[in-house]
């Protein structure tokens, strides 16, 4: 696999991941615009616990999203750099890496919107040409 495209494709994610954790944690982009519905999404609970509330919980679902971003771009990129020839030789750890991104793209088009689809595709892109051009 070339490992500067691998790297460039998997850095997408990666950042993705960062950028989606730092707009959850320290703006309000993720809020709800109705001010009535975060109101009760901080003061509403699940059956499954008497303690937290829902806006706790979509937060930790939010940073949990990043947190996997994150160690799937980073995953890929120290095993580019530390061990290419094994990366180049192990199907499961291709079929992995363009699972994960597949899933991604599927997610992303399904239920989220066009920003993170379009640069998932972009990231297969280069996922796609570290093989083509090893």
């Amino acid at each position: 696999m070339d490992v500067t495209l691998l790297i460039f494709g998997c850095s997408i994610f990666a950042i993705l991941g960062f950028g989606h954790a730092v707009l959850m944690l320290f703006t309000t982009k993720f809020e709800p615009r109705d001010h009535e519905l975060f109101e009760k999404l901080k003061i509403g609970k699940t059956s499954m616990s008497k303690t937290g509330n829902m806006w706790n919980g979509i937060k930790g679902f939010h940073i949990s999203h990043s947190l996997g971003l994150i160690i799937y771009g980073g995953f890929y990129i120290v095993l580019a750099l530390e061990n290419n020839s094994y990366l180049k030789s192990s199907a499961a750890l291709n079929v992995g890496l363009f699972g994960v991104a597949i899933t991604y793209i599927f997610l992303a088009h399904r239920f989220w919107f066009s920003v993170p689809r379009n640069c998932f595709i972009v990231a297969i892109c280069f996922l796609a040409m570290s093989v083509v051009f090893r």
